[in-house]
């Protein structure tokens, strides 16, 4: 069954669904559209998956976009994607008209008369604004970490953000003072009611292990993510070779390669040449909602051992499963996993093993830091919190529909949604 908002008091309480239900009658008849470039596979994707028929549900009427692009346009648009993370490129005449023609062609086949917003997520379909004639305020939705962005990418991309009506980031340390636009700040959220997210029983944890050949004899470790360089499954695998130096476990590398991610087969391939050489060792690009929820729910521990991080939803899942999470100090892990209390923050994979190893002999702090993950999630990255916030920015900017949208940039300059750090 489709949940509504109401089943959701169980998590947050009632005033925040009674908050959210005042904010929908006043945009009640709205039409809001969301665009991105996978229906599958990543973080973006699983938030509009939830965000999307929760507004439905409560009488706004939100439409889901994507992207189609050939094998060339997402080979440009995964160098964009990097190159915004901070890595060097050199953006070719070709890649642009690569990029551009297909983007012209989206704004053929996708029309937005009637919205009165539009939210653009990623950089993938970020240019298409260039060939739209504008009805209504167009919001880029930026889910990574571009604080150490290339700077002939930014000038590149960003002269497209610099047309858009405002600009939502994950935290305010990846604020753009050269973006001359309205920027908010929204975390990302987890759906609790959502089958990866869903209660299971043990029996049920136990049944769908012992289905995909997981022994629960040893400790597991585990690292959901896609095989993408910036999640660096390869110092997963370093990490686990000094935990078995000390501690007897086995390691669950989980992940799928999203569609717009042509990277991701090669990463894959050297992961598992690498794990040839150990024992112990499950790779798995089965998409299976129920097996990831199992997972997290049996591992003692969790890593999220990114180079680059835009916020990392494995972790609060992972958190609100009771499961500690060990991670890197990069992008918005840190505003979830908070040091010696619902995990680790680590530097190396020297510390990323010792942690491991201590949270493996320790019961009672895996528990206890189990039980302070799941009140911070519960707190701050749950669903409703972040369906309030788009709602909220959906009606500043419709609001002032008749007036210039400069005045919605005064009403809310600087404007810090929850949590902060």
């Amino acid at each position: 069954m489709i949940p509504r908002i109401g089943d959701y008091a169980q998590f947050v309480g009632k005033n925040e669904v009674e908050k959210i239900k005042d904010i929908a009658l006043k945009l009640e008849g709205k039409r809001i559209a969301h665009v991105n470039s996978a229906y599958s596979g990543g973080g973006v994707a699983e938030i509009l998956n939830s965000l999307i028929v929760l507004t439905n549900k409560l009488g706004i009427e939100a439409d889901w976009h994507l992207l189609a692009g050939s094998h060339s346009f997402f080979d440009v648009t995964k160098k964009f994607h990097n190159a915004l993370q901070g890595e060097k490129i050199a953006i070719s005449n070709r890649q642009r008209k690569i990029y551009l023609d297909e983007l012209e062609r989206n704004a053929l086949f996708h029309h937005f008369h009637d919205e009165d917003i539009v939210f653009i997520h990623d950089p993938q379909p970020l240019g298409m604004i260039k060939f739209v004639k504008k009805r209504q305020p167009w919001i880029w939705r930026c889910h990574i970490d571009i604080k150490h962005a290339d700077k002939l990418a930014w000038s590149y991309l960003g002269s497209f953000a610099k047309q858009y009506d405002g600009a939502i980031f994950t935290m305010r340390k990846y604020k753009r003072r050269d973006l001359e636009i309205p920027q908010f700040f929204i975390a990302p959220s987890i759906d609790p009611l959502s089958l990866k997210n869903k209660h299971l029983s043990d029996g049920e944890v136990e049944k769908i292990l012992s289905r995909e050949g997981i022994s629960t004899s040893k400790p597991i470790i585990t690292q959901v993510s896609r095989f993408d360089k910036w999640k660096n499954p390869i110092g997963v695998l370093e990490i686990f070779r000094r935990v078995r130096e000390r501690e007897g476990a086995s390691l669950v590398l989980i992940g799928d390669m999203a569609s717009d991610d042509p990277e991701g087969p090669g990463v894959y391939s050297r992961v598992v040449e690498q794990a040839k050489k150990m024992e112990d060792v499950h790779i798995i690009t089965k998409k299976d909602d129920m097996l990831v929820n199992a997972l997290q729910r049996m591992s003692h521990v969790i890593l999220q051992n990114s180079k680059r991080e835009g916020f990392g939803l494995t972790v609060s899942e992972a958190l609100w499963k009771e499961t500690p999470v060990i991670g890197t100090k990069r992008g918005g892990i840190p505003l979830q996993v908070l040091h010696g209390k619902t995990g680790a923050l680590v530097s190396n994979s020297r510390e990323a093993a010792e942690w491991c190893v201590k949270l493996l002999r320790d019961e009672n702090l895996r528990l206890r830091m189990g039980r302070e993950g799941k009140e911070h999630v519960r707190k701050n990255f749950l669903l409703p919190r972040q369906l309030f916030d788009y709602l909220k920015i959906t009606e500043y900017y419709t609001a002032t529909i008749a007036d210039d949208f400069a005045k919605v940039g005064r009403m809310m300059k600087g404007m810090l949604l929850r949590p902060s750090t």
